[in-house]
Order: structure tokens, then sequence, then C-alpha cells
């Protein structure tokens, strides 16, 4: 079972599925290590939602949360923002229990069996828990500014952007720096990955490429404005959202943008199409959808650049970003809705009421997929 976990585990370290006509590795997939399903941040998983969610469990642990769920090893965790990181079950006992005893926003990343953690006073933490009722603190690397994107992974190379301006590659196991790349700029999001070069937006409207492996930067292009999350990589394309809603592309080949557009502009360009985007877009082989602050979800056709639907949600938008699932979407809202649209027309599937704010991404495996609240309630669904 050892083996299995571990090979599960490398297969969401490579790439993520695109399209469930042209790749099925993550089918039954039982790990979902980091906010994203996978490093390359694309939000497409081809598991399958259920057709009809039936809510099969709550937990609640009334602490504040920012941090998206992760499930691993069949644990899936929570952290709260006082830094309390729980355990339960796929059939909600619970299973462990630690507390950093510092403040955490950022999510966080699994790998063999240990968990990365960027907190707010600018640490990183590295957690071993193969042992959950003796887990170890393997290593803490310390940079000058909060952390508030999830680490990333690039083979043995963690990634992690600071406030401090600077995106760290760190040796995973021990947590010795092995590079360092200065932008002069807060780093809000998550690097991206793709092969050995990773990708992130800052502050400063740039978004970058790095060699990981050298720690140089290949490449870079200014967006119209700031950027507020991270990019989505797909099949060596990526898209990336400005905080005034406008949508790009770039094509990545050898570390280099050896192309880019503009996929969509924003309502200055673009009548009717209203920006405040501050989430991420998700990326299929056919489709780019986001979420805009006008509270409504698009889907980009990518050849075209054309709005195939734009559907209002029954809430406020935010940071959490939607999840391809197949052939259906899932979106939170600020305000506590859950919703699954079909991802072909934007027809509303299924919706489920929460109650409470929701910021964090949801976290699927298998038949289930997890929602935590920004008050701590965990909602498993199946």
């Amino acid at each position: 079972m050892k083996r299995i976990g571990y090979i599960l585990s490398i297969c969401l370290l490579t790439a993520c599925v695109g399209t469930k006509e042209f790749l099925g590795d993550h089918a039954g997939v039982q790990d979902w290590t980091i906010f994203r399903g996978s490093p390359s941040l694309c939000g497409y998983t081809d598991c399958a939602l259920p057709d009809v969610p039936q809510l099969l469990w709550s937990v609640t642990t009334q602490t504040r949360t920012v941090a998206s769920p992760i499930v691993f090893n069949s644990v899936v965790y929570v952290l709260s923002r006082k830094g309390e990181l729980r355990g339960y079950t796929t059939d909600g006992d619970s299973c462990f229990e630690y507390d950093l005893k510092t403040p955490v926003e950022a999510s966080f990343i699994a790998m063999d069996t240990t968990l990365y953690i960027g907190r707010i006073d600018g640490f990183v933490t590295a957690l071993d828990c193969s042992d959950k009722g003796k887990t170890k603190n393997l290593w803490e690397f310390e940079t000058l500014g909060q952390i508030s994107g999830s680490p990333n992974l690039v083979g043995d190379q963690l990634l992690v952007g600071s406030y401090d301006g600077n995106m760290y590659t760190l040796q995973a196991k021990t947590g010795k720096r092995t590079g360092q790349f200065e932008t002069g700029y807060y780093i809000n999001g998550t690097a991206a990955v793709w092969k050995h070069y990773m990708m992130f937006g800052g502050c400063d409207s740039w978004v970058r490429v790095v060699d990981v492996s050298t720690g140089k930067m290949t490449d870079s292009l200014e967006l119209d404005t700031y950027v507020p999350a991270s990019p989505a990589i797909l099949d060596g394309v990526a898209c990336a959202c400005d905080y005034n809603g406008n949508v790009y592309e770039m094509t990545l080949e050898g570390g280099k943008i050896s192309s880019h557009r503009k996929l969509l502009a924003s309502s200055a360009d673009n009548e009717g199409q209203d920006g405040g985007v501050v989430s991420m877009p998700t990326l299929t082989r056919t489709n780019v959808y986001i979420l805009s602050g006008d509270r409504h979800i698009s889907c980009i056709e990518r050849t075209s650049g054309k709005v195939r639907w734009k559907k209002m949600l029954r809430g406020v938008t935010g940071e959490c970003s939607p999840l391809v699932a197949q052939d259906r979407v899932i979106v939170c809202t600020k305000d506590g809705h859950v919703s699954i649209l079909d991802s072909e027309d934007g027809t509303e599937l299924w919706h489920y009421e929460a109650g409470e704010p929701i910021i964090a991404s949801p976290a699927i495996i298998g038949d289930r997929f997890f929602i935590l609240t920004s008050r701590g309630t965990l909602l498993c669904f199946g």
C-alpha cells in the first residue's frame, strides 16, 4: 500500500490532467496533495463528481480557516488560521492533531509522509506525519516576509514565495536553500510548475518564468496590472488573470514565452465584461473558466477567445477558484454557496448552502469531495 501511495503522489507531481478525452491517469485518485490537485495548478481532475451529491458527514472546529484542505494517505488535513492542524479519516473520524502555535493562511502541500506549511511569520515548516502519534518537526526555514501562497514541488525541490519579494527553492528533505530569485515585490500566489520550470505573478504586474534547476529567470511578461493569484498551466500553455479581469494565454517552450495573447479583455476594453478577478483561472484543453467580481463565472473557448457561456452565481465570488471534474464545474462563493455546473453550457446541476463563508478550494478524491468553510466546518459529500 505504501508503494501504491508513493506512485500516486509522483503522478500528481508531474502534470495535471487536461480533459477526460485525452488522459485518464488520475481515475480514482485517493490523494489531493495540493490545493489545485496538481503542481501545474490547472484545476482539472478526471475524478467524477457524484450525480446527486449527499452530505455524508461534517465536523467543525469553530476556528477561522483560510487554507484549503488536502487529502493524503486516506487522511483529510485541515489547518486553522491559528496554526492548529487536524486530520480526519475519510469517514470523518478524528485521527490527528498538531499545533504549530503560529498563524497560517497559506494552503499547504504533502509529499511522501511530510507536510510542508508556509506561515504568516515567514517560516516554512516541514512536518513528518508518518507516525500520527509522534509528529516530528523536521526542519524550519525563515524568510523575511509573510507567506500567503501554498508551497509547490518540482522533484525534491520545494518552491516558496514570500512577501520579502523572493521566490525560494529549498531541498525538501533538509530545508537547505538551493536557490533564491528576487523580484523586489510581494509574491502573493503559488508558483505553477511545468517540467523543471516555475511560473508566478507578482504585485509589480510581471509574470516570470524561472528554471528551477539553475534558479535563473528564463523569461518574463508584463501584464496590464498586478497579478493577485497564480497562473495555471496545461500542456505547455499557461493562463493568468490580472486584477482588472484581463485573461492572458502564454505558450511555454524551453523556458521561454514563445507567444502570448490577451485571450479576453477586461471591461475597460470589452463592454459588459466586468473585472475584479482575484481567483485563479481553471484550464482544460478546450476552455478557460474564470470568476469575476460581478458574481459571474465565465467559460472562455481557448481557440477563439469567445465567451461560450456566462452565469451569475448565487453569491459573491472571492479567492476560491473553480475546479473542473470531467464534465462538471464545482464553484464556491464567499457567502457559502456550493454549486456544480455543466461545463459545456453552465447549467446548474446541484446546489448546497453551507451557511458559512467559503474561501478555501475544494478537495476531490475518488467519488467524494470536501468543502472547508471559513469558520472551520469540514463537509464531506459523496
